[in-house]
């Protein structure tokens, strides 16, 4: 499949959808506090426990078996949550919501929000995230250090066409002013992977690889850093809208329609 970083020549999907199944072994839904349309759920590395957005605006915190730690409604503008993951340096919880195209700050411990960062709409003067449309769905957090910000964020657009250049479906890198107060988000590259509803967003820190699911397609691509396609599977689960794994080899997939699967992921050695 052919990639495009930082251009809007749209590839046209592959016909065939892959039928290989991702390698798993299923452990069950382990929902146990019937969260209200779950639409993305991170593994907090320091503190061991899973979170969960809604797309009311509901944020959970979970073990791993589900048993509720804490839960909170956010009275925060559309409230329309669709992907929740962390800084490991801070331990802060970053939601993307969806219609602002904003990024929300919120305290782990007491879900307090801090801060709210706007992404650009546009690429070197090109309107890539159109006002109105679909909007962001998932983003995931790349951990550095040395960056002058701790790290950068993969942001998915949600699109429903591969042919609509004012709003694509693309997977666009970005750097938000997590520690500088004068900057503003800015996007560094995207690339394409050439298929609709982007819903899920996973950066395995293992590997380097980044991890997107389709829910209208079932399935997962798995990316190099430099946007090469790796892997295509199959996917389980039904309208997967967020996925992480946590420090065990354990998957979690939040599914929109209901529930939190759990599956333990079968990497190849």
């Amino acid at each position: 499949m052919m990639l495009v970083a930082g251009c809007t020549n749209i590839p046209k999907r592959q016909t065939n959808l892959p039928s290989i199944v991702f390698p798993y072994q299923w452990v069950g839904n382990i929902d146990k506090v019937g969260f209200n349309e779950p639409s993305g759920i991170c593994w907090h590395s320091n503190r061991k426990t899973l979170f969960v957005v809604g797309d009311e605006g509901d944020v959970c915190e979970i073990k791993t078996d589900g048993i509720l730690i804490k839960q909170k409604r956010l009275r925060f503008r559309s409230a329309d949550f669709e992907g929740i993951t962390h800084n490991p340096l801070t331990g802060l919880l970053y939601i993307a919501v969806e219609g602002t195209e904003s990024i929300i700050e919120i305290n782990p411990e007491t879900f307090e929000v801090l801060r709210e960062f706007f992404l650009p709409r546009t690429v070197e003067g090109k309107t890539v995230m159109k006002s109105g449309g679909q909007g962001i769905e998932a983003l995931t957090f790349v951990s550095n250090p040395i960056h002058p910000e701790g790290g950068i964020f993969y942001i998915a657009n949600q699109a429903s066409s591969l042919t609509n250049k004012s709003d694509i479906s693309a997977v666009f890198k970005v750097e938000i002013p997590l520690r500088s107060k004068t900057k503003r988000p800015r996007i560094l590259d995207y690339f394409i992977p050439g298929i609709i509803d982007l819903s899920g967003l996973h950066y395995d820190p293992i590997t380097g690889h980044i991890f997107i699911i389709s829910d209208t397609y079932n399935i997962i691509l798995e990316y190099s850093p430099d946007y090469r396609l790796l892997s295509e599977f199959a996917f389980p689960g039904d309208n997967q809208e967020g996925i992480t794994v946590d420090d065990a080899g354990f998957m979690y997939i939040a599914q929109d329609s209901g529930g939190i699967v759990k599956l333990k992921w079968i990497r190849n050695e």
